[in-house]
């Protein structure tokens, strides 16, 4: 008797014991014609005094407008959720990492983003999420309106604005520990190759060049490259970044640029970004980057500190107390330094033991 193909539903079980993920949902709402993939990749065990899992406990992640295909946004999802745990992990804190992706498949007009808002406020509080790649301020603004669990709003909604400033802030805490640490020079005597100069990049790069840093950068929007070059930022084009002879290569937009194709491009000794899950094969890349003597140090560290703002806005904190709080990027970055020496082990290696 021939055996019994696999139907959807078993492929997408395998598929979660493969990644070790929690849920998978997939959202669709007739009237906007609205399709989002939500991934919980870990639930934090949080128990009352019964033993109960707590009421109060949270799983938090971005919302992204991204990929016109459903496969692809599905495994963007499950990556970014993983790296949403492995982030709580790094700060210390019991939140579930997850990610939703919204399919970029039609123009985003109200109705649309409103139902975006419903798709968040039907999950009640279980579901925590700050406007990600693809959505404005504006976009943000309209999807707040139907949703109480929305991060890092503007700072017209009492929120504490993007997240990107403060992933730039932390970065830098982390830039300052590798110079040291592993190129053995100041900061201010290293080249950075900024791949991305949107709301992470851009406010990477003006503080690298107030540090006295060399800071190229390259974008495929002219706005963003104009803004960049009006603070200092050499433009490079997007096709000759990854070959842009630096200390530094920092990914700061979509993730899986480094790749088999890509790695034999680079001319540099560091790969260290803000982009989620710059390595297409985790291990495997760093595998060939470390036969080409390029280190690489782990995103899901060095970009911790957008989550950390987003749990400040939470607790109703200040944009003071979330920019000194990204401090903890260097002294984590520091402990996995220290790791990866006395245990022999890569960084990335390193990181997932301590982190993963």
């Amino acid at each position: 008797m021939k055996e019994r193909e696999k139907n959807s539903a078993e492929e997408i079980f395998d598929l979660m014991k493969k990644e070790g993920c929690r849920e998978i949902t997939f959202h669709y709402n007739p009237k906007t014609k609205l399709q989002a993939v939500w991934v919980i990749d870990s639930i934090p065990d949080v128990r009352d005094k019964k033993g109960k899992l707590s009421k109060e406990f949270s799983v938090s992640g971005g919302t992204r407008f991204a990929h016109k295909n459903a496969d692809i946004a599905l495994e963007d999802a499950l990556k970014l959720a993983k790296a949403m745990t492995r982030k709580a992990k790094v700060l210390g804190i019991k939140e579930g990492g997850s990610k939703a992706v919204v399919l970029a498949n039609q123009k985003k007009n109200k109705k649309f983003l409103n139902s975006i808002g419903d798709f968040i406020q039907s999950h009640k509080g279980l579901f925590k999420t700050a406007i990600d790649l693809g959505f404005s301020m504006k976009d943000e603004k309209k999807i707040y309106s139907k949703s109480d669990f929305i991060d890092s709003l503007s700072h017209l909604e009492k929120g504490l604005g993007s997240t990107g400033e403060n992933t730039a802030e932390g970065l830098v805490y982390g830039y300052e520990v590798i110079c040291k640490e592993i190129l053995r020079k100041p900061l201010k005597e290293c080249s950075f190759a900024v791949q991305g100069l949107g709301a992470v990049g851009f406010s990477l790069s003006k503080r690298l060049l107030k540090k006295g840093a060399k800071v190229y950068g390259s974008d495929l929007s002219k706005e963003n490259i104009s803004r960049a070059e009006n603070v200092g930022v050499e433009i490079i084009s997007n096709e000759k970044i990854f070959s842009q002879k630096v200390d530094i290569f920092s990914p700061c937009a979509f993730g899986g640029v480094i790749d088999k194709k890509t790695i034999p491009e680079l001319n540099c000794k560091v790969i260290a970004g803000g982009a989620n899950n710059p390595l297409r094969n985790e291990f495997e890349d760093e595998k060939i980057l470390l036969k080409r003597k390029i280190i690489y140090v782990p995103d899901f560290v060095l970009n911790c500190a957008g989550f950390l703002q987003a749990l400040v806005e939470r607790k109703g904190g200040t944009v003071k107390e979330a920019r000194e709080k990204s401090k903890i990027v260097g002294k984590k970055l520091k402990e996995l330094i220290n790791y990866s020496k006395k245990h022999k082990l890569t960084l990335l290696e390193s990181a997932t033991k301590l982190f993963g």
